[in-house]
């Protein structure tokens, strides 16, 4: 057990507590506005790895669906002859537009992912 000051108060830390199945977490933050935030991707993400743990099927996010599409759109159109082709391959590329938009607005290179 750790005692430590965390801004005016004082609390107890208990760590490295092998057989837990629960954790506390203190947020903090300037303003009340933050604080609500953070408490709210804090649940999300809590929610997330519960329902992961309850229900072993998961779909994938974050453009993967759509990438596998683009992809599979990509070996039909190499099969067609004619414009066509291009129809196809057009629509693929399309697909890819949304998880390039996703790494951009979590600050990635979307041409590196």
């Amino acid at each position: 057990m750790k005692k430590k000051q965390v801004g005016s108060q004082r609390y107890n830390f208990f760590t490295g507590c092998e057989h837990t199945r629960t954790a506390t977490i203190i947020l903090r933050g300037g303003g009340e506005h933050f604080i609500d935030e953070a408490e709210r991707s804090l649940h999300d993400s809590i929610m997330i790895v519960r329902r992961t743990m309850k229900h072993k099927r998961i779909v994938a996010g974050g453009g993967a669906v759509e990438m596998e599409i683009s992809n599979h759109l990509n070996e039909h159109s190499s099969k067609i002859a004619g414009k066509g082709q291009l129809i196809i391959k057009g629509y693929a590329k399309a697909f890819e537009a949304i998880p390039r938009q996703l790494a951009q607005n979590a600050g990635f290179d979307a041409t590196d992912i």
